[in-house]
């Protein structure tokens, strides 16, 4: 009797492993497997309160540079850029100029000169002296360089003169007037003014490169005598390498700065060697003005939240220190900490509020 009870209660408990197994088995089939994969890849909430925040490597950085000759300017260029051994103050007449060059390694590249080139105006006295258009000229009596006796060209002019002086093969695309850029607080001696803007192309057997080039041209005249200067600021680059060259060089053309103690002891020596010429030659003290207003405003044309936006950066700076950098843009706010690194977040919470972390402004252009 005892025996025939034992069937069913070992049968019984056979069902129940086998039920177990087959569920142990279905908890680890491959689709519960997927399943718990899928779960995993969710991001978990934050539970710990914190900010999430994003890791920025500034786009682009640049280094100063100082004039070697007389340390009378400084300005920022692109990091990587080799700028030019001639680079830094001139002196091509009474009066000091700049000259700046600077290119990348990927045919990017920036300069400028002003002034260009200081011209004598063509005039009877100078004609009946010898001194035809096209001839040399010194009316400093030997303490500056000869100037060329040149008729005064308006800047367009001048521009299309330049480009086809070229030693490449050039196709001139436009030639605009930019009266944008002319002086309003003119001198009483400056009776002329213009100022144009090229773009060409370039193609010297290293591939074609677009080109922009603004030339800026005045006249003084005083006692029948003319003498004039042309100013040239302008930026080239492959054409897919075009807005990023154009941004890189306004931000570079923001930062010029003058050395003002040395602007105020150039002033003084301007009076001396300008009294020196006005004897050798009635009223040429007043010919020529310092130039060193750095042109950027060449530049206003140029909306850089448009090249901000192609490039997929931002600008962003402390408004305590005035530090800036550019980011990639991707994010709504921006943080610096103690070592500069930046980080982006999408809330104006404190990412670490426990560590020295500050909030940066995003710059935004009016």
């Amino acid at each position: 009797m005892k025996r025939g009870r034992k069937i069913p209660l070992i049968a019984g408990g056979a069902i129940i492993l086998a039920i177990v197994l087959v569920l142990i088995f279905v908890n680890n089939s491959p689709k519960e497997a997927s399943d718990t994969e899928n779960q995993s890849s969710i991001p978990a909430p934050n539970l710990s309160g914190k900010t999430e925040a994003v890791l920025y490597e500034p786009r682009y950085l640049f280094n100063n540079f100082t004039d070697p000759n007389e340390n009378a300017f400084t300005i920022s260029i692109p990091e990587n850029w080799e700028v030019s051994g001639d680079s830094g103050l001139i002196r091509p007449y009474i009066d000091a100029g700049v000259k700046i060059q600077a290119s990348s390694s990927q045919a990017q590249g920036f300069f400028y000169i002003s002034p260009y080139g200081v011209y004598t105006a063509p005039n009877e006295l100078l004609t009946f002296a010898g001194f035809a258009e096209g001839s040399y000229y010194d009316p400093s009596g030997g303490i500056a360089e000869p100037m060329l006796v040149k008729r005064y060209t308006e800047a367009g002019d001048f521009l299309n003169e330049y480009v086809q002086q070229l030693d490449a093969e050039t196709e001139i695309l436009e030639v605009i007037d930019r009266p944008d850029l002319l002086s309003e607080n003119l001198g009483p001696l400056i009776t002329k003014q213009s100022a144009a803007e090229i773009t060409y192309t370039s193609n010297s057997g290293n591939g074609e490169i677009t080109n922009k080039l603004i030339a800026y041209n005045y006249l003084i005249e005083s006692s029948g005598i003319g003498i004039w200067a042309a100013s040239l600021f302008g930026y080239s680059s492959p054409e897919n390498l075009f807005n990023e060259t154009e941004y890189l060089v306004l931000k570079s053309a923001e930062t010029f700065k003058v050395n003002l103690q040395w602007a105020a002891k150039e002033a003084q020596e301007v009076n001396k060697r300008a009294g020196i010429i006005s004897s050798t030659q009635d009223s040429i003290s007043d010919t020529i003005s310092s130039t060193f207003e750095y042109k950027s405003e060449s530049m206003d044309r140029i909306n850089n939240e448009w090249s901000k936006t192609i490039l997929g950066v931002e600008e962003v700076y402390n408004p305590e220190t005035g530090d800036s950098w550019t980011v990639d843009s991707g994010s709504k706010y921006y943080w610096v900490d103690n070592k500069d690194n930046i980080y982006g977040t999408e809330t104006d919470e404190n990412p670490f509020p426990n560590e020295d972390i500050r909030p940066l402004e995003i710059k935004k252009d009016v």
